[in-house]
């Protein structure tokens, strides 16, 4: 059984915890660089940073992080020091065998990724979300609980994607954009913008995700 570390000690944890596979993993602890706590979950803090562990390259890697930003930034250090990352998809969740799911990604409770679509690295596919056939969701992306994108749509890197928001079809959202929680996207969204609404209208740009809704 392979020994894991997760990245990040907040909320988001939790659901990470619920859905590993522990046939194949045992959660070793917890590395958080905010945290004073001495755990977190009933596992041990072990560190505020890579740098304090030692043999870190005995151990598997899952970023538990839900900012895009931030978790982009423990992703780059983590692939500097060639540390292992994986996937953690719930068994619950359906994913198409024709889909392709990247490195360091979670899939949730019951979402669905169908055929033909990519995920790529770092990316959250969260509890009830829907990515249809043929989309393509580029690093660091985080579609969140219950958003439905149609068909054939690309998501750009580091984009976020609000509860309950829906994307039409064949569309593209640029990188680092934020759709708010119950919009609906019927138009294509440049680059570091920020859009809410029904239908979803630009309301303020924003700095590589560092600012979401």
């Amino acid at each position: 059984m392979e020994k894991l570390i997760i990245i990040g000690a907040g909320g988001y944890a939790k659901s990470v915890l619920d859905s590993i596979d522990y046939y194949n993993y045992k959660v070793a602890g917890f590395v958080d660089e905010f945290s004073s706590n001495t755990e977190h979950l009933g596992y041990p803090m072990l560190a505020s940073s890579i740098e304090e562990l030692i043999n870190a390259e005995q151990y598997f890697y899952f970023i538990a992080i839900g900012n895009n930003y931030h978790r982009k930034r423990w992703y780059d250090k983590l692939k500097e020091r060639r540390l292992r990352l994986i996937n953690v998809v719930d068994k619950s969740a359906l994913v198409s065998q024709r889909a392709t799911i990247g490195n360091g990604c979670f899939i949730g409770k019951m979402a669905i990724v169908n055929s033909k679509s990519i995920v790529c690295d770092d990316c959250i596919v969260n509890s009830k979300a829907l990515i249809e056939h043929g989309c393509y969701v580029s690093d660091h992306a985080n579609i969140s609980t219950n958003s439905v994108i149609n068909g054939d749509v690309c998501v750009g890197t580091g984009s976020f994607l609000g509860s309950c928001s829906v994307t039409r079809g064949q569309l593209k959202i640029g990188n680092w954009v934020t759709v708010g929680a119950g919009a609906v996207v019927v138009d294509n969204v440049e680059d570091n913008k920020i859009v809410a609404g029904v239908p979803a209208r630009i309301i303020k740009d924003c700095n590589n995700g560092e600012e979401l809704i």
